[in-house]
């Protein structure tokens, strides 16, 4: 049984005449009898009466009347749930980020997009393993520091930064060396973090060990602390851009200097649905803004691909 039928079968029980259920629907009437009767002999009775030409329908007409109406209804139904997904009526979106300053970059801009976007459910993964939930569906995109190349994965390098030292007192040198970082009070996240990941990697390399007199997973936390001189820290210019640190002074680090990579992931090939694609269109308007350090190629791509 094709919906076709159904279609022909509905209007015909609508009209209860041929010539005029064929005009309605663009078809000629001896194509809507022969239609009629493969759907009749598929089902085993007659559908309809036909006395002269008055058309009335049978008891096994009605029943398959009533269900072809629930079919029809759930055919419109299914229809506009789409319609409101892709328009983003309704709906969740779903993201995989490292855990750690990333994560406070995604949500803020969820401020921004749950304005645009009231009715769509942001669920924000925090993992380790950035790469598998994307690939395994539990997440429209991902953002990612570190990479394994994967054929099935489209990979787009959002942009560069660095890293400040950060302090609540001005300081007459622009840049400042790492080894000399380490010598003060430092206040900085939890070893899980990716910033601290980075930083830990960089003390091992110049054998000079990092003792944090503080650590916490809370920037806010960590940016007060700098305020109260407590001590300094060092953020990723992510977090020092996103956050109210007017008051405070940085540098930039070097020797080695501090940097990485952030990434957009993707699944290849894969439907991107109207909310991730507006979400995205916010993240790299806010990375414009801020003028990071982009590849113009690499957005370029991104915006034909996604946006």
């Amino acid at each position: 049984m094709e919906l076709r039928h159904l279609e022909y079968f509905l209007m015909l029980s609508k009209e209860l005449h041929f010539t005029k259920a064929a005009e309605k629907l663009g078809i000629s009437q001896p194509t809507l009898s022969h239609q009629i009767k493969m759907l009749e002999k598929e089902i085993g009775y007659s559908l309809f009466n036909r006395v002269g030409k008055k058309v009335e329908l049978t008891k096994v007409g009605e029943i398959v009347q009533q269900e072809a109406l629930n079919i029809q209804g759930s055919i419109h139904s299914i229809s506009s749930q789409i319609t409101a997904l892709s328009k983003v009526e309704i709906g969740e979106l779903k993201i995989a980020v490292l855990p750690g300053e990333i994560t406070d970059l995604v949500s803020t801009l969820c401020i921004q997009f749950n304005q645009l976007y009231p009715n769509i459910k942001v669920i924000i993964e925090t993992t380790d393993q950035v790469e598998k939930a994307v690939l395994q569906n539990q997440a429209d995109f991902g953002i990612d520091f570190h990479l394994t190349p994967n054929d099935l994965l489209q990979v787009t390098k959002l942009y560069d930064e660095d890293f400040y030292l950060i302090s609540n007192q001005r300081n007459k040198e622009q840049n400042v060396s790492f080894s000399s970082v380490l010598d003060y009070p430092l206040i900085l996240f939890p070893s899980m973090h990716q910033c601290r990941k980075l930083l830990n990697k960089a003390s091992n390399e110049i054998g000079k060990p990092l003792e944090p007199i503080v650590e916490t997973s809370s920037i806010r936390s960590i940016l007060n602390l700098v305020r109260h001189g407590v001590g300094r820290s060092i953020v990723s210019r992510t977090l020092y851009d996103f956050y109210e640190t007017e008051d405070l002074y940085f540098q930039h680090i070097e020797k080695p200097s501090l940097s990485r990579a952030v990434y957009l992931i993707m699944k290849k090939d894969c439907f991107i649905n109207y909310a991730a694609r507006e979400y995205i269109k916010l993240l790299v308007r806010e990375i414009e803004k801020l003028h990071f350090h982009t590849e113009k190629d690499a957005i370029k791509s991104l915006h034909s691909y996604v946006l």
